[in-house]
């Protein structure tokens, strides 16, 4: 089972239903979460990805994961607009790492896209202080950026 958190245009959950039994995607956007089920219905996959809007955890209830992709904003700041909230936030990381533990099956793993010109140390910091394991699984070189992929157990 897979957790697409802040799953934007759908991608990842349509790559994750190709090997997953079970892929919810969650949005905080409702043109997101449509923009998701439109992606899944093109590709196939509609009927193992289910899209939900909602902060956060809020959608989810008791729901546990083998895998959860996050791909935070990067930048911290009050957005101003629901596009503005795919860039900026306020206080997110802590929030995520808070209720990580309770979303992931017992060998559930996170996976977190971060960006060298947002603030990495301070989404790492707080899964730190929750007790995760924090290490790199790949990194991409890119113009003006690098992309690093942590993986959180």
């Amino acid at each position: 089972s897979v957790l697409d958190l802040g799953c934007g245009t759908g991608v990842v959950s349509v790559f994750a239903a190709q090997q997953a039994g079970r892929v919810v995607a969650v949005d905080i956007n409702p043109a997101a979460v449509r923009c998701a089920r439109i992606n899944a219905l093109l590709n196939g996959v509609e009927s193992m990805v289910k899209g939900r809007e909602g902060d956060l955890w809020t959608p989810l209830a008791n729901d546990r994961f083998d895998v959860i992709v996050f791909n935070p904003p990067y930048f911290s700041g009050q957005p101003r607009s629901n596009f503005e909230r795919a860039l900026r936030s306020d206080g997110l990381s802590e929030r995520f790492a808070a209720d990580l533990g309770e979303h992931l099956t017992p060998n559930g793993c996170a996976l977190v896209l971060l960006s060298s010109i947002g603030d990495e140390a301070g989404w790492l910091e707080p899964l730190r202080r929750q007790g995760f394991t924090v290490q790199p699984a790949a990194v991409r070189t890119l113009p003006g950026e690098v992309l690093t992929l942590y993986q959180v157990v």
